[in-house]
């Protein structure tokens, strides 16, 4: 409770000084009074009452929040109108989706190249490695996010385009070949998290249903075939819990299994989605729309002629959405990556791996147990700050690529002078931020026995 009051009372302050900032930016009545109406006089009144301009800043600001609150504290939410009358709530809720799943992608991407390279380097310390990842990953850092978006478009999505095959067997090979490497490395990685590779019986059994479970991804891309998102529910759902069934009886009830059976139920059908969208590029680059130049590098999804089937518009929106995230995430990832990296490096040094390696475990079973569940509360930590620095690119990013999101509407009302839909997108941004601290605070307190000792104490 502390520490959501305290995030409120954090984030409330910002927005009372980006109003207080936004609000002297511009005359909201310039439009009034350019076109020089008769009743110039009554229409400009008319409008000051309405938007409260003849009251100071502070009074017009905690005026606009109180009534947010309390609209909000009543289930009738409500942002105020905009300068054309029409609800705020009206023009933002359809931008809303697009930024945020750009976002979510962005930091996935982020955290992802971050974790790996800096686990990389912590293994050969000072060596050429540890020079070349540090010099590029701190290059994307300094680079300006629209010129990485610039080159992105100029030469990457022509080299992409270019570079696409002519056989469709090609694509089936890859789409078997991704889906079988992400099952065996994800899974991999959730075994020696939860288990012992000394263990040569479970390793053995843990072989054979993944070479089970990479046999069932032709079967799990057919039952996809019949598309939907409640369909996609139900077979996430399904695999998680027989997953994790099956491994509840595969280890005769060992301690976590039945944990272990879910999050591999979960790499799996991620693996069966990326290999079924693979599958589907043949289909989706025989269409008019794209004419086999599948990497666009404009909009948020391309315009069709007739209605694309269900993976044929996932398949658009995934590269759609790839070389914009890939732009804001090279801005980010040196964050993650010097955060992995410093912690990877105390985490090498500390008696509790010398006495792993004194036992003979071995360094990738250290890297992934010991070393990177270090690590990674290091980078919830930054997850927050790291998050809003991020938004900073979104808004650029998207004027590259012209993803009509959040940010292009933030520029458009501060553009207009219109500062109820400033403040509406700001505010959006504000409380997914709150949720976002506060789901960062219940994650540590779950995975960090440390806060849970300190909590229980207090």
């Amino acid at each position: 409770m502390v520490r959501m009051a305290s995030a409120f009372i954090v984030i409330s302050g910002s927005f009372a000084l980006i109003y207080g900032m936004a609000a002297t930016i511009g005359d909201p009545l310039a439009e009034i009074r350019l076109s020089n109406p008769p009743n110039l006089e009554y229409l400009l009144l008319a409008a000051t009452r309405e938007l409260r301009l003849d009251l100071s800043i502070p009074e017009r600001f905690i005026l606009w929040y109180r009534d947010v609150l309390t609209s909000l504290a009543q289930g009738d939410f409500s942002l105020g109108n905009a300068l054309n009358g029409r609800p705020v709530l009206e023009g933002l809720i359809p931008q809303i989706a697009p930024t945020f799943f750009l976002v979510c992608i962005s930091i996935t991407l982020a955290l992802l190249m971050g974790a790996i390279f800096g686990l990389l380097v912590a293994l050969k310390h000072l060596g050429s490695r540890d020079f070349l990842l540090s010099t590029t990953v701190f290059l994307g850092y300094v680079a300006p996010s629209f010129w990485i978006g610039h080159l992105f478009k100029q030469y990457v999505v022509v080299a992409l385009n270019d570079s696409v095959p002519d056989q469709d067997w090609v694509f089936l090979v890859t789409a078997f070949l991704i889906g079988s490497l992400s099952i065996a490395l994800m899974g991999s990685f959730l075994f020696l998290t939860y288990f012992s590779s000394n263990s040569k019986e479970l390793r053995n059994r843990f072989i054979a249903i993944s070479c089970v479970a990479i046999a069932l991804l032709p079967i799990g891309a057919y039952l996809l075939e019949f598309g939907g998102y409640l369909l996609l529910l139900a077979v996430a759902l399904t695999t998680s819990l027989t997953w994790g069934v099956i491994w509840k009886k595969v280890t005769r009830n060992s301690p976590r299994s039945f944990e272990f059976g879910l999050k591999y139920g979960v790499t799996w059908f991620i693996s069966l989605v990326l290999h079924k969208l693979l599958l589907t590029m043949p289909s989706y680059l025989k269409r008019d729309e794209i004419e086999g130049r599948p990497f666009p590098s404009f909009s948020i999804e391309s315009v069709w002629y007739s209605a694309p089937k269900f993976w044929e518009l996932q398949l658009d929106r995934t590269l759609h959405v790839f070389l914009p995230a890939l732009a804001i995430a090279i801005t980010t990832v040196a964050i993650y990556y010097q955060v992995t990296k410093n912690s990877a490096l105390e985490a090498l040094d500390s008696d509790y791996v010398k006495m792993a390696r004194a036992k003979g475990i071995s360094e990738i079973e250290i890297m992934v147990r010991h070393v990177f569940r270090n690590s990674y509360l290091s980078l919830l930590n930054t997850f927050v700050p790291n998050y809003l620095y991020l938004f900073n690119g979104v808004i650029i990013v998207e004027l590259v690529f012209g993803w009509q999101g959040l940010g292009v509407y933030l520029l458009d009302s501060i553009f207009n002078y219109d500062l109820n839909r400033l403040m509406g997108g700001v505010f959006v941004v504000g409380c997914f931020t709150f949720v976002m601290m506060i789901m960062s605070d219940l994650l540590l307190h779950r995975i960090d026995p440390r806060i849970r000792q300190m909590s229980s104490s207090l």
